[in-house]
């Protein structure tokens, strides 16, 4: 696939999984009224006109966090949304992005497509600002990288320590209405469960209290070490536990 090409598929009703180049994950849901676009990834093409060719409804977007790969194409859109904690998360990696243009989104924001409901809540950890967005009708859950993609990783600059995470998972849990977890690198692992979920919180927990230690992770450019516990490979900062 080329930087500029687009490919995507209907995996639910009224929700398209859109991937780029790099099979960064996007995802469109359209309600009756609207459609909301979650995250734009980091191809090089005309991503809204990709969108445009599905849904003709009014269109808004939001950015579940503010790392290259789930933001880069975002000044093609009129009305885009960002937790505004990751500005920090722009101005740290110098990414070249439409700042002014951000409107802040918080926990507890409803976007009310019509028929359809997407909540938003707040899991900071891989990023200060990272939010997913929770479908209760249809129990989905759109999560970025905040459950990570197969591999969580928690060994970036930017990222918050593990101790801190641990809570915004633990809390994550507690919330009813969804059994589905749609993340932000989909080709590169299957759709996650709710046991994953817990499974990742146990993995967390576990380096945290010091029963768990990992081994040196030689993927990507920045250096950590990972563990595996059940479904979950989480990737940690041995100086950002606590």
């Amino acid at each position: 696939m080329k930087k500029d090409e687009y490919s995507f598929s209907q995996v639910e009703p009224g929700v398209w999984h859109i991937i780029d180049y790099r099979k960064d994950s996007m995802y469109l849901v359209e309600g009756e009224r609207e459609a909301l676009l979650i995250d734009t990834g980091m191809g090089e093409g005309d991503l809204k006109a990709l969108v445009r060719s599905i849904t003709k409804k009014p269109l808004s977007v939001v950015i579940t966090h503010a790392h290259w790969d789930h933001i880069m194409q975002a000044d093609q859109f009129e009305k885009v949304y960002l937790n505004h904690r990751d500005l920090s998360i722009i101005e740290l990696f110098k990414l070249n992005v439409p700042v002014q243009r951000f409107m802040d989104v918080r926990e507890g924001h409803v976007f009310d497509l019509g028929g359809r409901c997407l909540e938003v809540f707040e899991v900071p950890g891989h990023t200060p600002g990272s939010v997913v967005l929770i479908d209760r009708q249809n129990k989905l859950l759109f999560s970025g990288d905040a459950i990570g993609a197969g591999h969580t990783w928690m060994h970036l600059p930017g990222c918050l320590p593990l101790a801190v995470y641990l809570g915004s998972l633990e809390r994550l849990l507690q919330v009813d209405g969804f059994e589905k977890i749609y993340h932000g690198h989909l080709t590169e692992s299957k759709i996650f469960d709710v046991q994953h979920l817990k499974d990742l919180i146990e993995a967390v927990r576990l380096v945290v209290e010091g029963k768990l230690v990992g081994q040196p992770y030689n993927f990507g450019n920045f250096e950590g070490l990972y563990v595996t516990h059940r479904s979950a490979v989480l990737v940690y900062d041995p100086a950002n536990v606590r």
